[in-house]
C-alpha cells in the first residue's frame, strides 16, 4: 500500500472539506428550481433560455458547428453570465459519431473499432488532439467512450459493432482501448462520461423502437464489469434505453434496480440519462401511441420524467428544448408535495455541482 507523507495527507482531508463546505453552502442558497436546473442537460439554446430555467448543462450537436469560432464565443458568454457554470456536452467517439467532421480544420477521429486495431500510445495522442479542439470550443465534457460489446451472450453482433461504435467483444478488448481514449480527453481537462450502462448488446437500434435484452444476469454482471473498472477515471456512467427483461419491466435508464448497479459503481459521480425525447422511451410510456412530436401528450411526457427520476438518475439529457417546461414543472410539484422527492432531487444536484467543482465551474450564486 502507497503511503501520503502525513502533511500532503492532511492538505488533500483539508482541501475535500473546503470542497464539501462550499458545496454545501451553494446548495443551501438556491431555491427548488434551481436545483431542478441543474439537473437539466438540453439541446445549446440561447442564454436567456437557459438562465430562465436555470439548465445545468448543454449538449452540442454537429448542425451547431456551422460557425464554430461564433459558438464557441456564445458559450463562453453564457459561462460567464450563468450564476453556476455550464456542464457543456458533446458526444463525440469518432468514426460515423464524430460531431467535428464538418469542421474546416477537422483532425483524424477513428472509430472505436479502428482505435481498437491501434496502440494504447495512438489512441491516446489521437484523442488528445481532439480534446484540444473541443476545449477551443468550449465543450468541458465528452459523452463517450462507448464500453458496449461487440458481440451478446449469444455471439450475435450488435447494434453497436454494425455502427464501427464498439471496442471489441469482452473485457480484455475493451478496457485497454477505452482507458486511453479517456487518458487522451483527461490530458487537457475534458471530463469523459461512459455509455450506454450496462452494455448495448442487442442487434435494434433504441432511438427508433423499444429494445429488449434476453441477457441473463451472469451475461450482464460480466460485462458491468468493465464498467467498474474504468469509472475511476470517469465522470460518470450514461444509462442505456435497453429494456433488460430478466431484470426489470422497465427499460434500463427507468429501473431502479439498474440505476441502482450504476450508482453503486459510480458513488458520487454522475449517473446521465440518454435523450427522453427517444422514440423507444416515449414508446414504452405511451403503449406505442401517439409519437408524433407535434402531439405527444405532455401527460405522458411528464410520467416518463417522473420514471427517470424515480429511478436515480442525476441528469436528465433532452434533445427538444421546449419540453424542459415539462420537466421543471413535473420535478417541482414532486419535490413540493414528497419530502422523499426533495431527498432524491438535493442528492443528485449535490453530484452535478461535485462534478462542476471538479471541472472549475463552481461560483456564487446570485451574482
Amino acid at each position: 500500500m502507497v503511503r501520503l507523507p502525513v502533511v500532503l495527507f492532511c492538505m488533500l482531508c483539508a482541501w475535500r472539506i473546503v470542497a464539501a463546505s462550499a458545496i454545501d453552502s451553494l446548495m443551501a442558497a438556491l431555491s427548488d428550481r434551481e436545483k431542478i436546473g441543474q439537473m437539466i442537460l438540453v439541446y445549446h439554446s440561447p442564454y436567456e433560455f437557459l438562465r430562465e430555467y436555470n439548465v445545468g448543462g448543454v449538449l452540442i450537436m454537429s448542425s451547431m458547428l456551422k460557425d464554430p469560432g461564433a459558438l464557441a464565443r456564445e458559450i463562453k458568454a453564457a459561462q460567464e453570465r450563468m450564476p453556476i457554470g455550464l456542464l457543456v456536452t458533446i458526444d463525440q467517439e469518432g468514426g460515423k459519431v464524430n460531431r467535428l467532421s464538418h469542421l474546416a480544420d477537422r483532425i483524424p477521429a477513428s472509430s472505436a473499432r479502428e482505435l481498437a486495431a491501434m496502440s494504447l500510445d495512438s489512441i491516446e495522442q489521437q484523442a488528445a488532439a481532439i480534446a484540444l479542439q473541443l476545449k477551443a470550443l468550449q465543450v468541458n465534457v465528452n459523452l463517450a467512450p462507448v464500453l458496449d460489446p461487440s458481440r451478446n451472450w449469444k455471439g450475435e453482433e450488435t447494434f453497436m459493432s454494425v455502427r464501427e461504435r464498439s471496442f471489441g467483444r469482452g473485457y480484455k478488448d475493451i478496457l485497454p482501448p477505452a482507458r486511453a481514449f479517456v487518458r487522451g480527453f483527461s490530458r487537457h481537462g475534458i471530463m469523459c462520461i461512459a455509455k450506454h450502462f450496462p452494455g448495448y448488446d442487442v442487434y435494434t437500434n433504441s432511438d427508433e423502437a423499444i429494445a429488449v435484452s434476453g441477457a441473463d444476469s451472469t451475461a450482464v454482471y460480466e460485462h458491468i464489469k468493465i464498467f467498474d473498472a474504468a469509472i475511476g477515471d470517469l465522470g460518470g456512467i450514461l444509462m442505456s434505453s435497453i429494456h433488460f427483461s430478466a431484470f426489470s419491466k422497465k427499460p434500463a435508464v427507468f429501473s431502479e434496480k439498474m440505476v441502482g448497479l450504476a450508482r453503486r459503481i459510480c458513488g458520487d459521480k454522475l449517473v446521465v440519462t440518454d435523450d427522453l425525447w427517444g422514440t423507444a422511451l416515449r414508446s414504452f410510456v405511451s403503449q406505442g401511441k401517439n409519437l408524433g412530436s407535434a402531439h405527444y401528450p405532455d401527460a405522458d411526457f411528464a410520467q416518463l420524467v417522473s420514471m427517470a427520476f424515480w429511478a436515480g438518475n442525476d441528469l436528465l439529457m433532452i434533445t427538444y428544448p421546449e419540453k424542459v417546461r415539462i420537466i421543471q414543472q413535473t420535478l417541482l410539484r414532486l419535490v413540493t408535495q414528497d419530502p422523499l422527492a426533495r431527498q432524491r432531487m438535493d442528492e443528485s444536484v449535490r453530484r452535478v455541482l461535485i462534478a462542476k467543482q471538479t471541472l472549475g465551474l463552481l461560483v456564487s450564486p446570485h451574482q
